[in-house]
């Protein structure tokens, strides 16, 4: 009778470890199966690389079999999560809204009411509850101009656009409009209204530049190199002119500072058009930006070329890109501004294609706050 029990209960155990050991070797990570809330962080943590797709797959599976994640579970999870992790959230967020989720019509609400989770995941949540009721869709909207999510404030501002209000009431939809392509088309509307606004200050673009160049980059391999300028720069200790890459009797012509101010709507400075078109070379751009006071902000940058930053000699930005595209806001970069000059300095990087569409040599760069709106400098 002992012996009976005992044999029964050994095979259970060994079920119970078979169990596990499968859960386990499916991850490739342990042989125990972990908790919901542990799997849940670890897609939050999900790198891009070759391993995180099996993961992720693992994962979901192991939450899909302990039943226990609960839609608004993984909706919050999204906030603080990486994008990979984001990705895969929220497609365990739309399995879940599939399965029951109009059933929680209440939690959504609330959901969505509280500005501090994930923008995207509202925004979700929002196309969600709406999307049969026209109605709540406009209700919701009104109160959204200035919401904290960009899908949310963009769509609600993009509908009071569509209103055709007049030109008292486009101004404060442009006051809060982030979106770049959003805030020039508000900017067309409002001139053809007659009214004529600075792009260049609504954006906070820095037009003013002092620049100094070309030095080599033939081959593309002194993107790293620490050239002099950028050295005395750093250092704060900035001579008149330096070495450059053009020769001329035989000797290296010396480069010099230059002036120049972005003569075009969107601040950009074109640099081809300074150095006739010079490729397989670097042109460093130095600027000063006069904060109010100490705060945080944003540098933002537009460049179609190899592009460095930094600001008051800390290397803030670095991206060996070239020729993939040029938009404003590019590259986002959060920085803590001194209270007053702080400077800015940005290395430029050409290569020696020869297409036509890879002769761009520009960039553009505005100061913001985190949420994209202008931060101007003392008495701009």
């Amino acid at each position: 009778m002992f012996a009976m029990q005992s044999i029964h209960s050994s095979i259970a155990k060994l079920k119970q470890t078979a169990l596990a050991l499968s859960i386990g070797l499916g991850m490739g990570v342990t042989l125990q199966a972990e908790s919901s809330p542990e799997l849940i962080k670890q897609l939050q943590s999900l790198k891009s690389n070759d391993a995180s797709n099996q993961i992720a797959t693992d994962t979901i599976r192991q939450l899909n079999a302990a039943n226990d994640v609960t839609l608004i579970q993984s909706l919050t999870a999204m906030k603080g999560a990486t994008p990979v992790g984001r990705n895969w959230l929220m497609g365990l967020a739309n399995s879940l809204y599939r399965k029951s989720g109009k059933s929680q019509t209440a939690e959504l609400n609330k959901f969505l009411s509280d500005a501090t989770q994930d923008g995207e995941a509202r925004y979700t949540v929002f196309k969600w509850l709406t999307a049969s009721n026209a109605e709540l869709r406009k209700t919701l909207l009104d109160g959204m101009k200035q919401d904290p999510s960009p899908e949310l404030r963009y769509l609600a501002i993009s509908e009071a656009v569509q209103a055709k209000p007049d030109t008292k009431e486009l101004l404060s939809l442009l006051d809060s409009a982030r979106h770049a392509e959003q805030v020039v088309s508000i900017i067309g509307v409002l001139k053809e209204k007659g009214t004529v606004v600075d792009q260049v200050k609504q954006f906070g673009l820095l037009t003013e530049w002092k620049l100094i160049g070309p030095f080599d980059n033939v081959g593309t391999v002194n993107f790293d190199k620490v050239f002099p300028v950028e050295a005395d720069w750093i250092n704060g200790k900035v001579k008149d002119e330096y070495e450059s890459k053009l020769v001329a009797d035989g000797k290296n012509v010396n480069a010099k500072w230059i002036n120049e101010s972005a003569k075009s709507e969107d601040g950009t400075i074109d640099v081809a058009a300074l150095y006739s078109n010079e490729k397989g070379c670097i042109v460093y751009a130095a600027t000063e930006f006069d904060s109010e006071k100490e705060q945080d902000a944003e540098l933002r940058l537009g460049c179609i070329n190899g592009n460095k930053t930094w600001l008051n000699g800390k290397l803030v930005m670095s991206n060996e890109v070239y020729h993939t595209d040029m938009k404003i806001d590019q590259y986002t970069e959060p920085v803590r501004l001194k209270a007053g000059k702080n400077q800015i300095l940005v290395k430029i990087s050409q290569n020696e294609q020869k297409e036509q569409w890879a002769q761009r040599f520009a960039f553009q760069l505005r100061v913001s706050d985190s949420t994209g709106k202008a931060i101007l400098a003392k008495g701009k």
